[in-house]
């Protein structure tokens, strides 16, 4: 099929790790502005409401396979799968897959009297993972493999839609599962997300409803390739750790940018540089990550240093591979609270986790949607999002109170009366637009944020393993005030023709009610011509400092780790020597 290329800018020269944090002292022996990724991103909020990821299943699609030799891995709660049709003597354990599989899950192993270690600490440590992988075959030690169509199906439908096996408990087994959250760091040149494997992708996404994080690309501009470059995913940028202020706040160098081209499938024209293609950006850098070093996968033909060795960690590793599964870890904690407070269902929807996460990410200094002021005073956008960074960086912080606070899913599906912050799941016809009524007056200089994402119709044929468009709905995302009851004055509009996110990001600009309106604009395209005129979409909003906001009340949700983990953070917060790690002390 296709010869594509595991998504690590850098993976530099491993150390064995000793006991703890010797190998961290190695690493980084100077004692000034430790970073702690969890922490810089906001997990430790959900962690310390007892969310770990216990009732979230990711799956890794990968090259290889995740290495469970490795003591952050060795857990139990890893199980794999791969195509019948690869036929490797020994199962492909892949350095690359092993550094990303921890980035979500990696665990350990607890200290007596102490915990655990911070470095040691994936986004999402309990969460249940299942390393699939695709590759046929691997070039060498050069990072690139080859995939087929039947491994690539296989290895993406099986987890979200036939289902897989996950281990429960030790010895136990159950199958037919599918997966919440998908994730996956590897590419290929497809500017307009058009290949089949970027559109296989889609369509699996659209008629299982999953979140699926992609890694948008290490070629530094001038566009995000495949898969990446598809619509129905979370595409995401790296930043770097310049540590001035803020720590991870720019993009990184290599990190692939939009605008990306856009294809219509009923002209057959390509529009040239008119989409944003990066959703959400996080950490990419400077990081601490667990090591295979064997010769199979992305090393096979080459050299072991540290042969069996589970205490091996990458330092100083790179790329938008390692910055996805951040998100991907992130969104578990998310599902996770989802399942627990409000039972699944909507709640954990990929649009829900995707318009949520977009929403409360924070702007970097240069972030700009080039909104501008029209002839008639209103302010619009035709962009939505920041060319290299989407809606911002990952911010699990305001994440938890943007999902768990105020407004959480209104009955039934058409508006209605809403908090200053929160989320929806609704469908839009061509003849009804949605409206959202503020419950309060804003005052003039708040800053209001809101996202709405929707999924573009992909279809896939299982007979020929192929995927096909079907269509392409135009939503727009405005926002009006409000005179005794009715909309009064358009304010702004996000009306990105090209895209399926629409993002507004604005002080408020005078003392009134206000409303939110969500338009069906009409198809972008439509192959068969008979598509209805209506979308589901999920739409995140708020006009309040998240970090004031009280959210709902919650009981732990990860059993006996929360004592654990809190107790090592506590206990050792003097101590938190790395300077930057994918999951640090």
């Amino acid at each position: 099929m296709r010869r594509t290329t595991i998504l690590a800018a850098s993976l530099c020269a491993a150390l064995p790790a000793g006991a703890g944090a010797i190998v961290t002292e190695h690493i980084r022996p100077d004692t000034e502005n430790r970073i702690v990724i969890n922490i810089q991103v906001g997990a430790d909020r959900f962690y310390d409401a007892g969310f770990f990821g216990s009732r979230a299943f990711i799956a890794n699609v990968e090259a290889g396979h995740v290495w469970t030799g490795h003591e952050t891995l060795s857990h139990g709660l890893i199980t794999f799968d791969q195509h019948p049709s690869i036929d490797f003597a020994q199962r492909q354990y892949d350095g690359h897959a092993t550094a990303v599989g921890f980035t979500m899950v990696g665990l350990g192993p607890y200290n007596p009297g102490i915990g655990y270690y911070y470095y040691q600490f994936g986004m999402a440590p309990v969460a249940r993972l299942v390393s699939v992988a695709i590759a046929t075959d691997w070039v060498g030690n050069t990072g690139e493999f080859n995939i087929s169509t039947d491994t690539l199906v296989y290895g993406y439908r099986t987890p979200m839609q036939t289902g897989t096996y996950w281990a429960w408990f030790p010895g136990v087994t159950v199958s037919g599962v599918t997966v919440d959250i998908v994730n996956s760091s590897w590419g290929f040149d497809d500017p307009a997300g058009t290949a089949q494997e970027t559109m296989i992708i889609d369509a699996l996404a659209y008629a299982n409803h999953q979140t699926v994080c992609l890694a948008a690309g290490n070629g530094g501009g001038p566009q995000v390739g495949g898969p990446s470059s598809g619509y129905n995913s979370i595409s995401v940028a790296a930043l770097t750790s310049d540590l001035s202020t803020p720590p991870y706040g720019a993009r990184a160098w290599f990190s692939s940018t939009g605008p990306n081209d856009f294809y219509n499938p009923v002209t057959r024209q390509t529009i040239p540089r008119v989409r944003a293609a990066v959703d959400i950006a996080a950490p990419g850098t400077d990081l601490i990550l667990a090591a295979y070093t064997g010769t199979t996968g992305s090393n096979t033909g080459g050299e072991d240093p540290f042969p069996g060795n589970p205490g091996v960690y990458y330092f100083g590793a790179a790329g938008t591979s390692f910055a996805s599964p951040i998100v991907a870890g992130g969104a578990a904690l998310l599902v996770d609270a989802g399942y627990f407070t409000f039972g699944g269902g909507e709640s954990v929807d990929g649009r829900v986790v995707k318009a949520v996460l977009m929403n409360s990410a924070a702007k970097t200094a240069d972030w700009t949607n080039n909104t501008v002021i029209d002839h008639d005073g209103v302010l619009r956008t035709t962009q939505a999002l920041d060319w290299y960074v989407g809606a911002g960086m990952l911010d699990l912080n305001r994440a938890y109170d943007q999902y768990l606070s105020g407004t959480t899913n209104l009955p039934g599906s058409a508006g209605g009366t809403v908090a200053d912050i929160g989320w929806d799941f609704a469908l839009v016809s061509a003849d009804q637009p949605n409206v959202y009524f503020f419950n309060r007056p804003f005052s003039a200089g708040e800053t209001f944020t809101a996202t709405l994402d929707w999924f573009v119709n992909r279809g896939f044929d299982e007979q020929t393993n192929t995927a096909f468009d079907v269509a392409f709905s135009a939503l727009d995302l405005q926002l009006w005030t409000v005179n005794e009851g009715t909309l009064g004055r358009l304010i702004a509009e996000s009306a990105a023709r090209y895209n399926n996110v629409q993002h507004l990001y604005l002080s408020i600009p005078g003392d009134a009610y206000y409303a939110m309106r969500v338009v069906w604009a009409g198809d972008v395209y439509d192959v068969p011509g008979d598509t209805p005129d209506s979308e589901w979409y999920a739409l995140a909003w708020s006009s309040v400092p998240l970090n004031n906001v009280v959210p709902a009340p919650l009981a732990a949700g990860g059993g006996a780790i929360v004592l654990l983990v809190l107790s090592a953070r506590r206990r050792r917060s003097a101590a938190l020597r790395v300077h930057i790690s994918g999951a640090s002390r």
